[in-house]
């Protein structure tokens, strides 16, 4: 689990009225990397309040590994970690090693 800041930064659905919505920070905790074909999950406090997003369409990252960006399917979302994220990309390095 690593802390997280998730800002809106596009919305791309159709409905005008949630384009109020970009710019809002949600902080919380990803337990794991986004996956393309999923939604995103966002744990926001420990009483079990979370966000979760249309499924990820496609998961971008800088350089140095402390952003990602996360395209859903009717948003994109800036994600800055808290802290280094290798906890959540060891599962997947794995994987991806195991096929």
């Amino acid at each position: 689990m690593v802390g997280v800041t998730a800002r809106k930064i596009r919305d791309q659905g159709r409905d005008r009225s949630r384009a109020a919505s970009v710019g809002r920070v949600y902080s919380g905790f990803l337990i794991s990397y986004p996956v393309v074909g999923r939604g995103l999950v966002l744990f926001r406090d420990p009483h079990g309040h979370r966000m979760i997003t249309t499924p990820v369409r496609r998961v971008l990252s800088e350089h140095e590994g402390r952003t990602l960006y996360v395209e859903t399917e009717n948003s994109v979302y800036r994600i800055d970690f808290k802290q280094e994220p290798t906890a959540l990309l060891e599962p997947v390095a794995r994987h991806a090693t195991e096929r």
